[in-house]
């Protein structure tokens, strides 16, 4: 899935779906877009001045995007022409009239393409926007995956310690392999992370006034230590080195629970193989920022800091980190996985929803609930 294009209009918004799982709540942020515009009308000019009886037009009449400090006009009756052989040919594909007289724009192409957004918005269901793809603008049409909004997937690796030998190293193998295959970072190579470490950072001759006694102040910082240098931090780097099974499916098959906790853990295992491998996709590839803004003062939150292989779920460290990401999210949105389709004249399919990244988020909830209520 391409992840080059920029957002030049995002006209219309939609809701991300609600959650059909339990999740790790960090709090609700405000997704720009969502509330309707308002309008204002100007008052009617009074005298027959000439600079008030021309006519004026609702936007401006170019409209520039910037490359590598060069600025490029888009908003050209070439380009027009290009958006509406797209939406004529989607509307074709349809069995529906697109209300739109290309010609009538052929001297302001950027009112046109306003226009031929309106009429093309109207005959899809999709929300729709208007990317750049390839130096030209192109209509975009994408809807939001059924995704938990406003809570994150993480991954724990705590609980392996727990489990018995051969079921350990199947688990882990699978781990690496599936975090692998999503792009999936460990915690410590977050953002929020960094944020976390320097807020429980101290030095003990400043004598912080935090509430903690010394020796909660030094098993903070033995932690911190594991995660940066120690054991924790070896188990990060090993799940980025070698396998710990050469046949993962035969290991699988093979191995031999103790228990019916460890015997469910190796079922949900095997289901989660359907979510990796070739020709399976990666969920990042899903993530698409529907509001982009050139220069935000806060950047949303991507799937990289939401979906993450974490040590664990509700440690010191791991509070932390949700703290700072739920701050961020508070001040600005998230972003959720989304399904999009670019039209062009020769698109020749309507959009159609995927619904992997709903799969993928009720088999991680399904994982991440039995292992912390059994291990």
């Amino acid at each position: 899935m391409e992840r080059s294009m920029q957002t030049l209009a995002g006209l219309r918004n939609g809701a991300a779906g609600a959650p059909h799982n339990r999740g790790r709540h960090v709090g609700n942020g405000h997704k720009p877009g969502h509330k309707a515009a308002e309008t204002e009308t100007a008052a009617a000019a009074r005298k027959r001045n000439g600079f008030l009886t021309g006519r004026l037009l609702p936007v401006a009449s170019g409209l520039h995007v910037e490359t590598d400090g060069v600025k490029t006009n888009v908003a050209t009756t070439a380009n027009l022409d290009y958006l509406y052989r797209s939406a004529a040919n989607y509307a074709r594909r349809l069995g529906v009239r697109l209300k739109f007289n290309c010609k009538k724009y052929a001297r302001h192409p950027k009112l046109g393409m306003a226009e031929l957004y309106r009429a093309f918005d109207a005959i899809v269901s999709e929300n729709v926007n208007i990317e750049l793809d390839g130096g030209r603008p192109a209509f975009c049409l994408y809807r939001f995956s059924k995704w938990p909004d406003y809570e994150v997937l993480w991954l724990p690796l705590d609980f392996t310690a727990n489990l018995s030998k051969g079921v350990r190293r199947v688990t882990l193998e699978f781990i690496r392999r599936f975090a692998r295959h999503h792009g999936m970072r460990n915690i410590t190579g977050s953002y929020h992370y960094s944020m976390a470490e320097d807020c429980l950072s101290f030095s003990y001759d400043d004598e912080p006034d935090d509430g903690r006694t010394e020796a909660e102040r030094r098993r903070t910082l033995r932690l911190l230590e594991s995660y940066n240098n120690g054991r924790i931090s070896r188990l990060f780097r090993r799940l980025g080195g070698r396998a710990f099974c050469r046949d993962l499916e035969t290991a699988l098959e093979s191995c031999l629970p103790e228990g019916e906790a460890e015997r469910t853990l190796l079922g949900i295992i095997k289901d989660g193989l359907t979510l990796i491998g070739k020709g399976k996709p990666c969920i990042m590839d899903y993530e698409y920022d529907w509001a982009k803004e050139e220069d935000p003062d806060i950047m949303p939150a991507g799937l990289e800091s939401q979906v993450l292989v974490a040590y664990s779920l509700d440690d010191e460290v791991a509070a932390e980190v949700m703290q700072a990401f739920s701050a961020d999210v508070r001040e600005s949105y998230n972003l959720t996985p989304v399904t999009r389709l670019l039209i062009t004249p020769e698109t020749d399919k309507v959009f159609t929803e995927d619904d992997f990244p709903e799969r993928f988020a009720k088999w991680f909830y399904r994982l991440v609930e039995h292992v912390s209520e059994n291990f």
